[in-house]
Order: C-alpha cells, then structure tokens, then sequence
C-alpha cells in the first residue's frame, strides 16, 4: 500500500491518511503504542495494537513528484 504526500505535509496528517487508507484495518491501530522514528534512511513509524504487537511498519522515500511516497507494509 501507498500514500503519495507533499514534503510541506505534517506527521499528525500522515498519520490521518494512513489509519484512513487501512480502512477497517485502522481500527485495530492504537495510537499510544505506534509511533514515527528517525532512521537513516528517513522517517518511519511502527503501528501497534494496544497490547504492542507490532501490525504494520511504514517508511518514507522522495516520490517523483518532489514529495514523498510513504510504503505501509503489513507484519
């Protein structure tokens, strides 16, 4: 799954378009235990359940059209 997104966009609207491009799957999202990270590469996130388990990981690379494609990757 992608979300094509502008460079000028904040994470807390990143995090609105992922949880709303998992559909159903979002609701099993718990925003207290997910969180984005700093890497290397990048930013990332982990999404969590509430009890931790780790459900998806996310990552950011440059898209073609100067913004940013975002990967979510089910686990």
């Amino acid at each position: 799954m992608h979300i094509d997104t502008n460079k000028n966009i904040e994470l807390n609207q990143v995090w609105d378009l992922i949880i709303s491009r998992l559909g159903n799957d979002g609701d099993n999202v718990c925003p207290n235990s997910s969180s984005f990270y700093q890497t290397q590469d990048g930013i990332e996130c982990s999404l969590r359940k509430r009890n931790g388990d780790l459900i998806y990981i996310c990552y950011r690379e440059n898209n073609r059209s100067s913004g940013y494609r975002w990967t979510i990757k089910k686990i």
